[in-house]
């Protein structure tokens, strides 16, 4: 089974009115795993195992490009559950704010 060295991170908007200001959703990409490689002085975060042949780098690209894609409709799905959810709560609000004021 190959290594997964990325994942979407996402955090829920809140839209509560007690809270005031609405806070949107939010995601990053980040590293699930990595290694540091030092190099002349320098210091790298790697995002792929040692590769010692251009095939190698090939793969781990390759391996890369598909966990990016799979991020890719994550965070799709992720935005459009987020979306939903807000326009559920902001209903729910507005349905409030009625039956208070009449």
């Amino acid at each position: 089974m190959a290594n997964v060295y990325l994942q979407l991170l996402g955090i829920a908007g809140n839209h509560k009115p007690e809270k005031r200001l609405p806070d949107t959703a939010r995601a990053y990409i980040a590293l699930k795993l990595g290694s540091t490689a030092r190099v002349n002085q320098t210091e790298f975060t790697t995002i792929s195992e040692e590769c010692r042949t251009s095939e190698e780098v090939e793969e781990a690209a390759d391996l890369l490009i598909e966990e990016l894609k799979t991020i890719k409709k994550q965070a799709a799905g992720f935005f459009k559950k987020e979306k939903k959810d807000r326009t559920q709560i902001l209903k729910k609000n507005k349905h409030q704010r009625d039956t208070e004021s009449v």
